[in-house]
This record gives structure tokens, C-alpha cells and sequence, in this order.
């Protein structure tokens, strides 16, 4: 009943909500509190569109994996150098985490604690997956120049979360 009510509310507030964000947060609220979480039909993130994203905005995506309250006093610096031969793309980029943000620019950096250099692919599993970069490097597909624990420590600091989380609902 109070559930119901609440529906009502949110789908009154998306109803007259000029901004089309707003719009929709409250109008997913109501359906969530009518329906329940609905898994979503798609996933927006496949292998396919994130190794399609421009180097920038992989970085971006990385970004959003990030758990601020644990990077919050992270310092990091990584060098990434992607080498690939068939885009003919040999560009390095220095990430860093400072004051629970990863940012990353073109370019390396002077004072980084690592260079992790490859192809895009094997560079994407190593950024989204720190862990897996040691079973990389022992494959061939990644190099790794400096002190490897810093892998250890982005990993500590990022999110594989779920989704369809809940937007209203406990």
C-alpha cells in the first residue's frame, strides 16, 4: 500500500519534471516500486564497445569503476603504452588516482611507479582486470616495467558492480 503510494508520487514528479533526467529517475523509481528490479535485456558494456572506445574515453570507463571512499588517499601513477601494430597506434598515456579521481592524459609521465605496455586488448583486460596482469604478462601479451605491486594496489581500488542494482528498493 505505502509502496503504491510512493509509486504514484514518483511517477506524479516524472510526469511534470521539465528535465528529461529527472524524468526518467523518477518514472524508473514507480516501475521499480510497482515491478521490482528488472534486469536489464542488454548489456551496454560488451567486449566489442569497449574495445571500439576511443583510448580517452576507456579511461573514462575505468573512471567510473573507481570506489572514491578507498582511492580517497591513493596516489597512483601508471604509464599505459599501447603498441599496436595493425592500427599502427604506439601512444603512451599516464593514469593516476589522487584524491579518490582516476584521471589520464596523453603522454608519459616523469615519476611513474609503472609502464604497462601492449596491444589495446591486452591493455583494456589490464585496466578494467589489474589482477589478471601478471597471468598476461606471463602469456606475452603485456610488458611491465617497474614496480608490479601498483597493479595490485589499482585493483584494491576498483568496483565490478552489479547493473541492475536498485534504484529505490533497499
Amino acid at each position: 500500500m505505502q509502496a503504491d503510494l510512493q509509486a504514484d508520487a514518483y511517477e506524479q514528479m516524472g510526469y511534470q519534471a521539465e528535465g528529461p533526467q529527472w524524468r526518467g529517475i523518477f518514472l524508473t523509481a514507480a516501475k521499480e516500486l510497482r515491478e521490482g528490479v528488472v534486469p536489464a535485456a542488454f548489456a551496454t558494456a560488451s567486449p566489442d564497445s569497449i574495445l571500439a572506445m576511443p583510448i580517452d574515453i576507456l579511461f573514462d570507463f575505468a573512471a567510473v569503476h573507481l570506489v572514491g571512499d578507498k582511492a580517497a588517499t591513493a596516489d597512483l601513477r601508471i604509464d599505459f603504452r599501447f603498441t599496436d601494430t595493425d592500427t599502427d597506434t604506439d601512444e603512451t598515456w599516464t593514469m593516476w588516482v589522487r584524491r579518490g579521481v582516476l584521471n589520464a592524459r596523453r603522454g608519459a609521465s616523469p615519476d611513474t611507479r609503472l609502464t604497462v605496455s601492449g596491444p589495446k586488448p591486452a591493455l583494456v583486460a589490464c585496466l578494467l582486470k589489474p589482477a589478471d596482469a601478471e597471468r598476461l604478462a606471463r602469456a606475452g601479451k603485456i610488458t611491465l616495467d617497474g614496480d608490479e605491486s601498483a597493479l595490485t594496489t589499482l585493483a584494491g581500488l576498483l568496483d565490478d558492480f552489479d547493473p541492475d542494482f536498485a534504484v529505490v528498493t533497499p
